[in-house]
């Protein structure tokens, strides 16, 4: 058992360590004010069982309690007084550490009504987090991709919990809109020394509509974040009907200063007549980056990707193993956990601070002493 509590009321801490001890746990990890949350984000704070959220207001954003929880993705979340907590002689809260008593909340998924998926987008519904992807040959910052999320209590939604619903509804291009303002407005709020991209997700539908170039350049127009700066990742979820349409609005976006990159390429993906086309990049897909290390066949083609000169991403790296053979196979940039988790756009100056620091630590570790 591992338990984070989140609270500043100290009779709620004390009952926390007196039931995590009582459950013979370790003790609790205890995160009072926004700068240990932040640090914890930063940090990569990951691992835990049961996460203890104080049930009144606290003076910590929100974004970066979401952000801590999406790292412990199987943790049980529980918001909790400490009044409650101290009932039954703190025997509820120990019935909510061991699993026998659940604290119901909304956190299991987005409501599936369409008036409330539109207003939420036009107002402060959606919720954007961003992780880093590094150059391989210099380990440097060099971009972000925009990852959706939508709000809820007590902590936000990953996309597979509303997303495709909106798309069902036909919520599309409304979701694209709103993604592309906020990451527009979010990066163009970075201090100069971040100056770098984002990317964001369109399917080929939206991609494909003649409008758009214009239709992107009307998002930006209120942050007026440079073009150059917003990048396109063409998603796997729709079909590439028409090859030749597509290759003009490859060219369209080009010349208007966004590049396109063509998402989550797997092994022997059926897709791979799309390289024909011009983008700008690739990205290779976690189980296909995963497969390297023990696949003949999933190194053959990503070198046979880079003698073509198709400048590639790989997604899901988890290792410093993983990320020194990328350079020799050719593969320009890495995502992964390794190097950052989807973050919120205020934890991005610090952990591109830390990530400098640690650089020598990750990929040079100190040799044991004999």
């Amino acid at each position: 058992m591992r338990v984070l509590v989140i609270a500043c009321d100290e009779q709620l801490i004390t009952a926390t360590q007196c039931a995590v001890a009582r459950l013979q746990g370790l003790p609790p990890v205890v995160l009072r004010t926004q700068a240990e949350v932040l640090l914890a984000v930063v940090r990569d704070m990951t691992g835990f069982s049961h996460i203890l959220l104080e049930e009144t207001a606290l003076p910590i954003e929100q974004a970066l309690v979401d952000a801590l929880a999406e790292a412990s993705p199987s943790a049980m979340i529980s918001p909790i007084s400490a009044v409650a907590a101290l009932s039954e002689e703190g025997g509820f809260l120990m019935g909510v550490l061991n699993g026998t008593r659940v604290i119901a909340h909304d956190a299991q998924r987005a409501s599936r009504n369409s008036s409330r998926f539109q207003a939420g987008l036009q107002g402060d519904g959606l919720l954007l987090r961003y992780q880093p992807i590094i150059e391989v040959r210099t380990r440097r910052f060099v971009m972000v991709e925009a990852l959706a999320r939508w709000r809820s209590e007590p902590v936000a939604l990953t996309p597979m919990n509303f997303v495709p619903a909106m798309e069902q509804m036909g919520l599309s291009r409304m979701l694209a809109a709103a993604v592309t303002r906020i990451a527009a407005r979010d990066l163009s709020r970075l201090p100069g020394r971040l100056v770098i991209p984002v990317s964001v997700n369109l399917p080929a539908p939206e991609l494909d509509k003649r409008d758009v170039v214009a239709w992107l350049g009307q998002q930006l127009k209120r942050s007026r974040l440079p073009r150059r700066r917003l990048m396109i990742e063409l998603t796997e979820t729709a079909p590439v009907r028409d090859f030749s349409r597509m290759a003009r609005t490859l060219r369209r976006l080009k010349a208007a200063g966004h590049a396109v990159l063509l998402d989550d390429l797997v092994l022997d993906d059926p897709r791979q007549r799309l390289l024909r086309l011009p983008f700008a990049g690739i990205k290779l897909d976690r189980s296909l980056v995963q497969s390297l290390p023990n696949s003949a066949r999933a190194r053959h083609q990503v070198r046979s990707m880079a003698r073509r000169g198709l400048v590639m991403t790989a997604e899901g790296i988890s290792s410093p193993a993983l990320f020194r053979g990328l350079r020799f196979l050719g593969v320009a940039r890495a995502q992964g956990f390794l190097m950052g988790r989807p973050l919120p756009v205020a934890a991005l100056p610090a952990w591109n601070d830390r990530w400098r620091s640690l650089q020598s630590t990750i990929f040079h570790p100190p040799k044991a002493s004999p």
